[in-house]
């Protein structure tokens, strides 16, 4: 969601902080601001335009240069889209500026009383209750630690708010829940919402635990408790570097270029020997149940993990929605693991799972794409599916990683190393050749007949279940197309009410134990007018249309779903829409 960073050191930190929000512009934005400290005040720009044009609007501004800085990037959900709610918030005096990531939930009442007191609000947001409190609590102490300090303690919700002040060069920030990663390099410190923000800059981060405060100067960074008033002492430690370049490398898109990318970054994620290094395998092998949780395309990630573990490494596997979690609370023992997966690692939902599971003693273990973040640290076992920086908004190769790192994981429990290694190197070489052939022809030509329909569904069971909820999700998010996916077994049980004359189902079919299953569901949608777009590595005489797709075995739905993202994307063209940043979404969804 919001994006945060700063910078405290020798450099000239306006233009670090734009490289910075330039870093965090994949998790959505609609305004940005920067606040810098120049001359005993605060000097800022807001702006709606964007980011790529950051760089000419900060210029023209003609800044003094500035030592000192944060910035903020905003997905509004306290007011429109304007430059007044747009962050940083000043104070009255102009002594400070403040950005923030989360909601306050109990705003509307510390607005209410503040306005009682005589504060008056120029912006819509929650934020700029926080920046009144701050001012209040600053009438009963000359410390704005303390003031922001016993500002904070009254907010209700998730938050993370980063302030600047004007003389001292200082910067405050605080986290509770919303992420917020801190980086030290030889000039200086940076605070971000992730590590990538300062990826180029340095690889020694450290991750602010809740409740914590951290102090930032040109030369010095002092953590302490906000609810102990006692110090904290950390260390920073090194992250793998991580690829941040974000050129689109010749694609028109990140979407496509991303989706190319698959072939490697599910190689790269099928790591059964990092799994047994680390002895988690046996971990499996001793939980009484195995729940693995996520939100969106991470949950049907989850979804396909657990049917590998099932499948083939004979575990008691069940995928949770994180935002269900709560529900299932009183039924968790210490016997019990939890496997969270997130592409971001910063997922609100999916810690709120971690945060009730640990209340139980369940072990937690954790696939994440980026590494510095939340998830990993809070994880009794932490792993990486390394698949670099996943730009466009819709998941594409971080879910097809998610859901290999499954499968390595269920073959290094069955003890099928070898095995699972060869199937791997063959999977890698055919989804190479798969990519460079004609299924974009096929997904263009899919797209051009999508675009006159309405609605689309996609029909999978088996391993192909998870990928046709994940498949209608792409085309729902990347088209604003009406697409749901459905298990082929619900047919009979109401679904095919929906099917009339010409309404297009596209049918997902592997070489395993479901394949007459689905044949038949596409001869039933058939004998009811369904035009039936059949994904599947053989044709059949059922499908009106024939998009091939590729055997890979116990990965053979990842391929079939790939023509789907390819479609998802076309399509998105077809109707003039953004693929890689489509409406209301944000990358990284940081709050509840």
């Amino acid at each position: 969601m919001c994006g945060i960073f700063g910078y405290a050191g020798s450099n000239s930190a306006g233009h670090l902080v734009v490289k910075g929000l330039q870093r965090l512009e994949y998790r959505g934005y609609d305004s940005w601001g920067i606040a810098i400290s120049e001359n005993n005040k605060i000097a800022f720009v807001k702006s709606l335009q964007p980011l790529a044009e950051a760089a000419d609007i900060y210029n023209k501004e003609k800044f003094m240069p500035a030592n000192t800085a944060i910035g903020h990037t905003r997905w509004a959900t306290h007011g429109g889209v304007t430059n007044v709610n747009a962050h940083p918030h000043l104070s009255k005096s102009g002594e400070f500026a403040l950005v923030h990531n989360g909601i306050v939930e109990n705003y509307q009442t510390l607005k209410e009383e503040l306005i009682a007191q005589g504060y008056d609000f120029v912006s819509e947001t929650d934020t700029e209750v926080i920046v009144r409190l701050v001012e209040a609590e600053l009438v009963h102490t000359k410390s704005l630690e303390q003031a922001l300090v016993s500002a904070f303690l009254k907010l209700d919700g998730r938050n993370t708010i980063a302030l600047l002040e004007s003389k001292t060069y200082l910067i405050l920030a605080i986290r509770n829940g919303s992420p917020l990663v801190l980086g030290k390099a030889a000039d200086g410190y940076f605070l971000g919402s992730d590590s990538l923000s300062f990826a180029d800059e340095t690889n020694e981060v450290l991750i602010l635990d809740d409740m914590q405060m951290v102090s930032i100067t040109k030369n010095i960074l002092k953590i302490h408790d906000i609810k102990t008033n006692k110090p904290v002492f950390k260390d920073f430690k090194k992250i793998e570097s991580q690829n941040v370049l974000v050129d689109k490398d010749g694609y028109e898109h990140f979407m496509l270029k991303e989706i190319s990318e698959q072939s490697h970054t599910i190689k790269i994620a099928s790591n059964s020997e990092e799994i047994l290094a680390s002895g988690f395998e046996k971990v499996c092998k001793s939980a009484s149940r195995i729940f693995t949780v996520g939100a969106g395309s991470a949950a049907y990630a989850a979804g396909q993990i657990a049917y590998y573990l099932r499948s083939y490494a004979s575990l008691p596997a069940f995928e949770l929605k994180a935002y269900e979690f709560e529900s299932y609370a009183k039924q968790f023992t210490d016997q019990d693991l939890v496997i969270a997966v997130s592409q971001s690692g910063e997922t609100a939902d999916t810690i709120e799972a971690i945060e009730i599971a640990k209340q139980k003693n369940v072990t937690i273990a954790s696939i994440v794409n980026m590494q510095g973040s939340t998830i990993p640290a809070i994880s009794d076992y932490s792993f990486f599916t390394r698949s670099g920086p996943e730009i466009c908004v819709v998941s594409t190769k971080a879910f097809s990683a998610q859901c290999a790192w499954g499968l390595a994981l269920a073959k290094a429990v069955a003890g099928d190393i070898q095995g699972h290694k060869k199937e791997i190197h063959d999977v890698q070489h055919k989804l190479e050749q798969y990519l460079s052939d004609s299924i974009n022809k096929g997904a263009q030509d899919l797209a051009k007949l999508l675009s006159k329909h309405e609605h689309v569904f996609v029909l999978g069971r088996g391993q192909n279940y998870f990928i046709a909820l994940e498949g209608a999700l792409k085309l729902k998010e990347t088209t604003y197309t009406h697409a749901e996916g459905f298990a082929a077994g619900e047919l009979k049980h109401g679904v095919i009410a929906l099917i009339e004359k010409g309404t297009p189902v596209i049918v997902l079919i592997s070489d395993d134990a479901y394949h007459n299953a689905m044949i038949n569901a596409a001869a039933e949608i058939k004998s009811r007018g369904a035009y039936v777009i059949g994904i599947a590595a053989s044709d059949n005489p059922l499908f009106d249309k024939h998009i091939p797709s590729v055997d890979l075995k116990h990965l053979s739905a990842l391929a079939n779903l790939i023509p789907i993202q390819l479609t998802a994307y076309y399509l998105a063209l077809e109707l003039g829409l953004p693929p890689d940043k489509p409406r209301n979404l944000a990358k990284s969804v940081t709050v509840k």
